[in-house]
């Protein structure tokens, strides 16, 4: 079956070049990949452009389920880079524009802590004064419940960076991956061989993404617009993957386009044209890739167990409106204890509800927060990197003096 597909969609290596007027959907970058193999796609629907409401909306306040089309997640990734350069660069002189894209907003949108004011703000109203007499318990409580809470707190939060941190070193691997058969494929293919290993990962590289859920980077919204835009399929091959079934939810469609490119592989070295241990290489670089693409789905596959997560969230919504409790039976009613007693508040629901709201952020690294993977941005380096390592050309001069005895070989 994933033979029978190979075959039908394979392009011809040795097609001749279609003419430019062939191409006058398709810049001279975007032809780049698919010259020398057939006619790259022509029908292929252009994102649509941001309007209306869209260009309204803080990336902030997204959905988790929203779809996002391609010119949205390039605004997307620029934001991430200015939140970047401003947090970590120290380039913004106002501080408090440094606060987008941290957890303040989230935490002061949450009930809870709007309830911790409310309560705070009851108790002093109907108690009159401080009591003092059950201050040990009151101590007591904090002591042990803020204690224990901290611990599973960060620990929570520690579990969820680890799966973010391999979601991120997968998808950098991924581009070594590629990177690694474009220069060993310009090297020891044929020139049209290797631009279509190259694009079939590099297309298999942005689909794969497409296949972790339903929405996120959508296949019409996203999918099309980056391959269409880079000229890594051809109407043929785009048809055969359609044909064979949906791009969403799963990820047949990028595990068949690795089939192809280790079928071309094998091929050439079947037929004497590239060297077994080239070839062996190629395909392990093929082959790692499509295992380094496999964690996407096995980070969402396996997410944190709702019960620890729900555990904690519960106790947190618990203990925050007590500890506001706790300080308007003990403090005074002056000023200046009010003013602290509100600031102990704020610290709290900050570390509390903000660790809480950065796990969350962090357990799915694939979606459309700040803080998600720049994925898009990932898959957008591929191909242009690529394109420099395939036309990379040896000075003259160089190639002269390597050259033994003034032959045309070099040594």
């Amino acid at each position: 079956m994933m033979t029978a597909a190979s075959d039908d969609v394979a392009p011809s290596l040795d097609t001749q070049t279609p003419p430019a007027s062939a191409r006058s959907d398709v810049s001279a970058d975007n032809a780049f990949f698919t010259e020398g193999c057939a006619m790259s796609l022509r029908e292929m629907p252009r994102a649509h452009e941001n309007s209306g409401l869209r260009n309204l909306v803080s990336f902030d306040d997204l959905d988790d389920d929203q779809i996002l089309n391609y010119n949205d997640l390039v605004r997307l990734d620029e934001l991430r880079d200015k939140i970047r350069h401003h947090g970590v660069e120290r380039k913004n002189r106002f501080w408090w524009c440094m606060l987008r894209g941290t957890a303040v907003f989230d935490v002061m949108r949450h009930p809870v802590f709007v309830l911790c004011y409310v309560v705070y703000g009851i108790c002093l109203w109907w108690y009159k004064r401080p009591d003092d007499s059950d201050a040990k318990v009151y101590a007591l409580v904090l002591t042990v419940l803020g204690g224990s809470l901290s611990f599973a707190t960060i620990f929570l939060n520690s579990e969820t960076y680890q799966r973010f941190r391999i979601s991120y070193l997968a998808s950098v691997k991924c581009q070594g991956c590629i990177f690694n058969a474009a220069t060993l494929g310009q090297a020891s293919l044929r020139d049209v061989v290797a631009r279509t290993v190259v694009r079939y990962m590099c297309a298999a590289y942005m689909i794969a993404f497409a296949g972790l859920r339903n929405s996120h980077y959508d296949t019409d919204e996203v999918v099309r617009p980056f391959v269409r835009k880079y000229g890594l399929l051809t109407d043929s091959e785009w048809k055969a993957l359609e044909q064979r079934g949906s791009f969403k939810g799963t990820g047949d469609r990028y595990r068949e386009i690795i089939a192809w490119t280790l079928k071309i592989v094998n091929g050439e070295r079947d037929a004497g044209r590239c060297h077994g241990n080239d070839a062996w290489r190629l395909s392990s670089d093929i082959l790692m890739l499509r295992g380094k693409l496999a964690v996407g789905y096995d980070i969402l596959g396996q997410p944190v167990p709702f019960v620890y997560v729900h555990l904690l969230r519960l106790l947190n919504v618990c203990y925050l409106p007590v500890f506001a409790y706790v300080l308007a039976r003990l403090g005074s009613r002056t000023p200046s204890t009010i003013v602290l007693a509100c600031i102990a508040i704020l610290i709290a629901n900050l570390f509390f509800l903000g660790i809480n709201t950065v796990s969350t952020k962090l357990a799915d690294p694939y979606g459309h927060d700040l803080d998600d993977l720049r994925i898009l941005s990932h898959c957008k380096l591929a191909p242009s990197a690529c394109r420099t390592i395939l036309t990379a050309e040896i000075p003259e001069e160089t190639r002269a003096s390597l050259r033994p005895d003034g032959g045309d070989n070099l040594v």
